[in-house]
């Protein structure tokens, strides 16, 4: 076949296919040749620039800013959400944004971990998942909150469970205790013990990051007071992951705190394979930028205007 006869081929199939919508075994009984052909043809009148494909997106924008913080930080995936001057319409499209990657990543059986936090509590009210799976969700920290305000990972991890139709278990331990010694004790608890056991088993986690400014969530829970984040930022912590204390590179900041906190140890939580941070606004930048340069969040969900600063930093 002459290249003249060839290009009328190839085009006679790319609109038989593209424009008239024919399957390329159709296309291979009407012209009487190999669907194997139909395939090869098609291909070649890409090459050709016979048929160019474009993708035309509502989020191009976003899928641009996604890449680059992703190779930027090295991380597994970024999802932008629009930033809005209503702050629950942001943890509605967040919602979205973690309802996706639950149901990408998650089976029936499969186990979550869930952490703490303002975000990802009212993130988890907004979720309406399209199917059910028979999830075991796991809190990841004891709870926390002294002052009638609450932020138990209990009540996140039931929040998650019977969203998705699954069964959440019970962390019962506060989240900040006396001593090191009565954490010691209360972690030989049986009940408590079968959890801690669990974290090891975790493929998936969600957790929120904080930071460490007079307003913050941990201080309004009583379980914290301002000169304890005084002291942190003077050991270098930027804020927290999952009450892990780190600096802005990530690392954990060795602190006279962390003997007293029943959590996931930061150890454990970097070999979970799918780590999921929730954290939006300027005040919680730093934490992000740590969290994301050591990957202890490999899987990132903020909203524009963050995620812009992020690649300014």
């Amino acid at each position: 076949m002459n290249k003249s006869e060839e290009l009328k081929l190839l085009s006679k199939i790319s609109r038989l296919y593209y424009l008239e919508d024919l399957n390329q075994q159709i296309i291979a009984d009407k012209l009487n040749i190999s669907r194997t052909k139909v395939s090869r043809y098609l291909s070649k009148a890409r090459k050709e620039g016979i048929v160019e494909i474009k993708v035309y997106s509502t989020r191009e924008k976003f899928e641009e800013l996604e890449r680059s913080i992703e190779k930027k930080f090295g991380i597994k995936e970024c999802l932008i959400v629009t930033t809005s001057e209503e702050i629950q319409e942001t943890y509605r499209q967040m919602a979205v944004s973690l309802t996706n990657l639950l149901e990408r990543f998650l089976n029936d059986g499969d186990m979550l971990g869930v952490g703490w936090g303002t975000t990802l509590k009212s993130v988890a009210e907004y979720i309406e998942p399209d199917k059910e799976i028979a999830l075991k969700v796991v809190p990841l920290l004891g709870g926390l909150g002294k002052t009638g305000i609450e932020f138990h990972t209990n009540s996140v991890a039931k929040v998650l469970a019977e969203k998705f139709k699954g069964i959440s278990y019970v962390l019962h331990s506060p989240g900040v205790l006396d001593s090191k010694q009565t954490r010691e004790i209360l972690e030989k608890d049986s009940s408590v013990s079968e959890i801690i056991e669990m974290f090891g088993k975790l493929k998936t986690a969600v957790i929120g990051l904080s930071d460490l400014g007079k307003d913050s969530t941990m201080i309004k829970t009583g379980n914290f007071t301002i000169q304890d984040f005084e002291y942190l930022s003077k050991l270098g912590a930027v804020g927290d992951a999952n009450l892990i204390f780190i600096d802005k590179h990530g690392l954990p900041v060795p602190n006279r705190l962390d003997e007293r906190i029943v959590k996931i140890p930061f150890e454990k939580l970097k070999r979970i394979s799918n780590v999921i941070g929730i954290a939006f606004g300027e005040k919680k930048l730093n934490v992000i930028l740590g969290a994301l340069t050591n990957c202890i969040v490999n899987i990132m969900i903020t909203d524009e205007m963050t995620g812009l600063k992020l690649l300014e930093s």
